[in-house]
């Protein structure tokens, strides 16, 4: 059997609601990386105030653990060691002048803003849920990767060992599963309905 005709028979078999989904959390997809990377990427449109703000964000929930201590933010740039032809942008954060942490780009969160808000624009909803929806979650994944990159920091001065485990799975984890129970949260109205019809 031919695999296309295959494929297309496998699509056929789910439903109806699922495919409409499917169909515009790919579209949304396509636009948004299209968008990002023709018109926000090379400027850091985006990313540098967000970057900036969850450094920010980071630096302040670190005044509460170490409120006797000079909190700082600098921002660094540098040749790309890999590409040649791009620039770093890295905010480090300093504690009474030490480098604690640095905060790249790929580390605002921005991916897992836009990951929440695809799902919510494509999940078939009232324009007020979805609004409400977006603002609430926006702020709490915002608080929870300035909460993230606070912990790295005091981790980078008391566990170093345990940096890259948390850094690359513990907190993925944590963030991943704190937008899916937002997204439980999101859906649970309908499914109820749903459920009553």
């Amino acid at each position: 059997m031919n695999p296309l005709t295959n494929l297309k028979s496998t699509w056929q078999t789910i439903p109806t609601e699922v495919q409409r989904f499917l169909k515009r959390a790919l579209i949304i997809f396509i636009i948004w990386k299209l968008i990002y990377h023709l018109f926000l990427f090379n400027g850091r449109v985006i990313d540098k105030p967000l970057t900036d703000w969850s450094t920010k964000g980071a630096e302040k929930i670190m005044q509460i653990f170490y409120p006797e201590s000079k909190l700082m933010v600098k921002e660094e740039t540098k040749p790309d060691v890999e590409y040649k032809n791009e620039i770093d942008h890295m905010d480090f954060l300093f504690l009474d002048g030490r480098k604690i942490i640095g905060v790249a780009d790929a580390c605002n969160a921005l991916e897992l803003y836009v990951l929440y808000l695809g799902f919510l624009f494509a999940y078939p909803s009232s324009l007020k849920r979805v609004g409400l929806f977006s603002l609430v979650g926006i702020l709490v994944i915002y608080l929870a990767n300035c909460i993230r990159l606070a912990g790295l920091a005091s981790m980078n001065m008391y566990r170093i060992n345990a940096v890259d485990m948390a850094h690359h799975y513990v907190f993925k984890m944590l963030v991943y599963g704190l937008i899916f129970g937002l997204w439980v949260l999101f859906t649970r109205k309908q499914l109820r309905d749903a459920k009553s019809n």
